[in-house]
């Protein structure tokens, strides 16, 4: 059995063990509206021009999933940016078992699932909040119309 059959139903979205952890960030997201999950990706448009994409990622070490990566791409010109969060430099060092560890998505064979420490609400939205940080860089600023003004008139 293959890891993208391992899946969750959210509707009418199937979602595996990835996507539904990214949901549990993008739930959070201030900037993140109305995501589409996709193999073990999330992606979601910034503005009109502007599609970001959120995966984890390895960083070293196969099928040990270490970090997050967001990239940002315009419809016109390509790529914009790409960042890559390490998830212990997010929400720390965690003790497992007696020993303080990085957390990580382990997958081994068909088993997918976080190695000793499982993520609580208060990570996932440290996650969150350090995706929307990055986000609000790239995100469109509505302008009053002052603003407007001052523009179209210069």
């Amino acid at each position: 059995m293959d890891d993208t059959l391992i899946r969750k139903e959210y509707g009418d979205i199937s979602m595996n063990f990835f996507t539904d952890e990214l949901k549990k960030i993008t739930d959070r997201s201030e900037y993140i509206q109305k995501p589409k999950f996709v193999g073990q990706s999330c992606i979601f448009r910034l503005s009109d021009y502007v599609t970001g994409k959120l995966q984890f990622v390895t960083r070293g070490h196969a099928d040990n999933y270490t970090a997050l990566k967001l990239s940002l791409f315009n419809k016109r010109e390509g790529p914009i940016d790409i960042q890559i969060m390490n998830i212990v430099d997010v929400i720390g060092r965690k003790r497992v078992l007696g020993e303080l560890r990085s957390p990580y998505i382990w997958k081994y064979g068909n088993d997918i699932d976080w190695y000793g420490y499982h993520p609580n609400s208060n990570d996932y939205s440290a996650l969150s909040e350090t995706v929307d940080d990055y986000l609000s860089c790239f995100a469109e600023q509505e302008l009053s119309e002052d603003e407007e003004l001052n523009i179209s008139l210069t």
